[in-house]
């Protein structure tokens, strides 16, 4: 047997032993976490059954999904208090463990995720097990904001601006602006003091991280010595470094259910029904009205109905999936797969795209600056925890600092290609115990890069693609709702995809090399990625090599629903959000983003919530549907 065989059968034997002892730590966690602190997890929303309700026959408006869109617009429709709103979402409250910003990565691969894979490719993910990237998407009310990193990022103005001038009339910067601002409570006195740009007294509130680690610090300083400013992202210039401020309240996880559901809840004219998991849309294929949701729940098959509008917002995946279920997607993929009637020939499920980087470039230092699991999960910091709210279990710990910035192939400072998530949470620091399963790193590749510096101290430049110029697909393994859909990312397709990313991998570099990382005594991880051992460690071709390998989706996913005028025919939904051709059916959700905003898309997904939920007010309300 060889070394790395050896090597790699240790690493899975230690994974194993560890990961059982993990999800026994996370249970009683979990545990404790209900007993002692009951604050944060009692005032979560209650399934219908729970209120002793009922689902009714029909309702003004039914949403399919819980997660960031759906969320805002359940409760701002039930707003008017004479619309009746049904919101179904096909997970339940979701784990205690959410609201602990530190614990977030062990919900990816839980019942809270739809656990879904991309189809293998010899282009991507080689270092993935079978060579298939993880896509993480949330199950459970709140959706992917109940796992994500809770990053609050708008975009640039250049992104909606583009929007607009490709014909989505109302959705340039200008005019979604207003739209951000009126969910946002920000906390920091930095962010209040530009009312131009934030607000106070939304439902979600912004606030800065209860906890950084020394070496958040030193890689602002390190930017600062690189010669960047220190900025607010959302402000009026993204080009530079800042502290992340995110989507927490009192120091824990700020989901849309918590923001946007919690003071919903108790309204008597919305009704949510979790665990309810939809099947199809049924849409009369001579009128092409929408007018049926069906849905199974507790083994039982439901039909509701729609008198106004159904609003889909289950994502980028799961958007595109229920439509083509409907009849409503490419002809020639609903014929091959045996979906008929065919409502409404639309390239549903094209334009997919993400944020992707390249994972796994570990620069390691010898000093304790980091969160490394062994020395962090210890008696005082869980007390800090439960009694203080405060310590390391309060940091997002995925990326402190951010930096947009650009390689040598743009100079355009105020359109930024490149972000640089800067973390002091390395994949070594668990031993592989929940970030391995994360990212669904092999064996082989985890005993080969990661086994020899276990628990050191380092942090990763995750340098991200902001502008992907490749595009993928989301299509139906079959017609049975019941199977997970095919997921084709088609990353690095486009050669200028390779190159940006290649030379934004060498910021790591750069910042390991300044004077500031110095002192700590900053190196690269010597290890190489077994795949590429044979070129020059960080030479370009070893870059290349490397972003196959460890191609590390940022769970940014958009566009599959893609919002358009009637002239663009890979348009799905007008700019007001509705199907085209199809009467009484809207799209909300990351699905319906033509292009990927330079951000993360938590933040614009609610912004287009928000839009909607005027969009259809302004279609539908009436003085009298304002009182009760």
């Amino acid at each position: 047997m060889s070394g790395a065989a050896r090597g790699a059968g240790f690493t899975a034997r230690r994974i194993f032993i560890t990961a059982q002892l993990g999800l026994v730590t996370a249970a009683v966690f979990e545990l404790a976490v209900r007993h002692l602190r009951p604050d944060l997890y009692a005032q979560r929303p209650r399934d219908l059954a729970a209120l002793g309700r009922q689902l009714a026959p029909e309702y003004d408006f039914v949403v399919v999904g819980g997660g960031s869109a759906g969320a805002v617009l359940a409760s701002r429709l039930s707003e008017a208090p004479r619309w009746r709103v049904l919101l179904l979402e096909a997970g339940g409250r979701g784990s205690a463990l959410a609201d602990i910003p530190a614990l977030g990565a062990t919900l990816p691969g839980s019942a809270d995720d739809w656990q879904f894979r991309a189809e293998p490719s010899p282009a991507f993910c080689r270092a993935m097990d079978a060579g298939r990237c993880r896509w993480p998407q949330g199950r459970a009310l709140g959706g992917t904001s109940l796992l994500n990193g809770m990053l609050y990022v708008r975009g640039n103005r250049r992104d909606y601006d583009g929007w607009a001038a490709a014909g989505n009339a109302g959705w340039s910067y200008d005019e979604v602006l207003p739209y951000f601002k009126k969910s946002e409570d920000a906390r920091p006195a930095r962010l209040r003091a530009d009312a131009r740009h934030h607000a106070t007294g939304g439902y979600l509130t912004v606030d800065e991280y209860r906890y950084r680690t020394p070496m958040a610090d030193a890689l602002l300083d390190a930017g600062r010595e690189l010669g960047y400013d220190v900025v607010d992202y959302n402000g009026e210039t993204q080009y530079g470094f800042a502290r992340f401020a995110g989507t927490v309240r009192d120091g824990f996880r700020c989901s849309t259910a918590k923001a946007f559901l919690e003071p919903a809840a108790d309204r008597p004219n919305l009704d949510i029904s979790m665990h309810s998991v939809v099947e199809r849309l049924l849409v009369d294929p001579q009128s092409k009205n929408a007018t049926h949701v069906v849905f199974t729940k507790g083994g039982r098959r439901y039909t509701v109905r729609a008198t106004k509008e159904i609003v889909v917002s289950a994502g980028a995946v799961n958007s595109p999936k229920l439509l083509m279920l409907s009849g409503i997607g490419p002809k020639e993929h609903l014929d091959e797969v045996g979906i008929s009637p065919v409502v409404a020939d639309l390239r549903v499920g094209d334009n997919l795209q993400d944020h992707i980087a390249m994972g796994g470039l570990l620069y390691l230092v010898e000093f304790p600056v980091s969160l490394v699991v062994p020395r962090q999960l210890n008696t005082k910091n869980v007390f800090d925890f439960l009694v203080r709210n405060e310590g390391p279990l309060m940091t997002t710990g995925i990326a402190e600092t951010l930096a947009f910035v650009n390689t040598d192939y743009s100079n355009d400072t105020s359109y930024p290609e490149v972000a640089l998530y800067l973390s002091a949470v390395p994949e070594t620091v668990d031993g592989g115990v929940y970030l391995k399963g994360v990212l669904g790193l092999s064996d082989e590749f985890y005993s080969a890069v990661y086994e020899p510096v276990l628990y050191r101290d380092g942090f990763t430049a995750l340098a991200t693609l902001m502008h992907p110029k490749s595009r993928g697909t989301v299509r139906l393994r079959d017609a049975d709702p019941s199977s997970p859909p095919r997921i084709f990312p088609n990353y690095l397709a486009h050669p200028d995809d390779v190159r940006t990313l290649v030379e934004a991998a060498k910021f790591g570099g750069r910042l390991s090399a300044t004077e500031t990382m110095q002192k700590l005594g900053s190196h690269v991880n010597p290890y190489p990625f077994p795949a590429c051992k044979h070129l020059k460690l960080m030479s370009d071709e070893y870059l290349e090599c490397a972003l196959r390998q460890h191609t590390m989706s940022l769970w940014h996913f958009g566009g599959t629903c893609k919002m358009g005028p009637d002239s663009d025919p890979a348009a799905v939904v007008d700019p007001q959000l509705r199907v085209r051709g199809v009467n009484g059916l809207r799209v909300a959700d990351s699905s319906v983003l033509p292009v990927l905003p330079t951000a993360n898309t938590n933040a614009p997904t609610i912004m287009v919530a928000e839009k909607a939920s005027d969009m259809i007010r302004d279609q539908w309300i009436t003085p009298g549907d304002l009182f009760g």
